[in-house]
């Protein structure tokens, strides 16, 4: 995790440096997503670091990184976590909705100005701010009904847990003396406010936000493609190369995302129940498949980096500039004409100066 996590973290500095100093279409609305897309990949892959570290932590040094030792920060911290995860989703879902408007414009005949007035900049700026207000009301039970807990390890002393304790308390007793210190569901909530709770995380949150609507609009935008013939613009092929290159990465995202949203929503489902009949096998199995998909979740908010910077010769150029690299002989073949044509009047002007 914490490899992966680095990596991405890097590339999408990169991405939102590239793409905010030297975007060749600033006006154009894929600009504003893949700017956007760059700022919460990372602040998403930065939270998936600090837990790695703290599980680490706990687990060799048994020091709680995340002792956070109050409630709001605890809340704050869980619902600012669950916004960025929405909206890490949410984003590349827009984008690759932007393309299908623009590109293949699938609803020409009915609505002939779609993708004048959708593809846009000021629009695209719009979407974010909307879908960022609603991924911050979403999270609202995130805020109220968590709070900042100190108890013994196990499911029996949860606040989700109703029946009968199966296991021997002694026992339990002499075992399990550390108390694990986290942000969890409040016990002081009535049995409807947990339930709503529960509900609300398993199928509001995790199935119908972070599954269903993204996989059905993403599947819809790559599976709707009859190509708009465009003539006489100057960047077309330079445009359907990029929109090639989203479209990629948004099956590649499918690939990679939606097997942890799909693991992390029946782990929810059937936890629980696991853990009330003691099936370890099965609950081993579960916390496996988890971490997989976590990993498998991690490469899909850092893979931006890799197919939009390095798949787009003007971007890839851009970051060769922008690094330093193209005093190398070996990165010169990569950077376009532009930039090469710029370096060489920049040489010949510093040249001129020394003289």
């Amino acid at each position: 995790t914490l490899l992966f996590g680095s990596i991405g973290i890097i590339g999408n500095i990169i991405c939102f440096m590239v793409v905010y100093r030297f975007s060749f279409q600033q006006q154009h609305s894929f600009v504003e997503y893949l700017r956007s897309l760059a700022i919460f990949d990372f602040l998403s892959l930065l939270f998936e670091c600090i837990q790695s570290l703290h599980d680490l932590f706990l687990y060799l040094f048994s020091f709680n990184l995340l002792n956070f030792r109050s409630s709001i920060l605890c809340k704050l911290y869980e619902y600012s976590n669950h916004v960025i995860i929405l909206l890490a989703c949410w984003t590349i879902v827009g984008l690759t909705f932007d393309r299908l408007i623009l590109v293949c414009d699938p609803w020409a005949k009915k609505w002939p100005n779609l993708s004048r007035r959708i593809c846009n900049c000021k629009c695209a700026k719009r979407i974010i701010l909307f879908l960022i207000i609603l991924s911050l009301i979403i999270n609202i039970p995130d805020i109220l009904y968590q709070k900042w807990i100190c108890r013994q390890s196990g499911y029996q002393y949860s606040a989700a847990f109703i029946g009968k304790l199966y296991l021997n308390e002694t026992q339990i007793n002499q075992t399990s003396n550390r108390l694990i210190c986290q942000c969890r569901t409040s016990p002081n909530l009535s049995r409807f406010q947990i339930l709503f709770y529960i509900q609300w995380k398993t199928y509001v949150f995790h199935l119908f936000c972070y599954t269903l609507i993204p996989a059905i609009i993403l599947l819809a935008s790559n599976t709707v493609h009859s190509r708009r013939q465009i003539v006489g613009q100057k960047n077309e092929h330079l445009r359907s190369k990029l929109t090639r290159t989203l479209t990629l990465a948004s099956i590649i995202f499918l690939v990679l995302y939606f097997p942890h949203a799909i693991v992390e929503t029946f782990s929810i489902l059937i936890f629980p129940k696991y853990r009330i009949h003691c099936h370890i096998r099965s609950l081993i199995i579960i916390r496996i498949l988890k971490r997989l998909s976590e990993l498998l979740n991690i490469a899909a908010l850092g893979i931006n980096f890799f197919l939009y910077i390095l798949g787009v010769n003007h971007y890839r150029s851009a970051a060769i500039q922008m690094l330093g690299l193209h005093h190398f002989q070996f990165f010169l073949p990569y950077l376009t004409v532009e930039h090469r044509n710029s370096i060489g009047s920049n040489i010949f002007n510093s040249s001129q100066h020394t003289k």
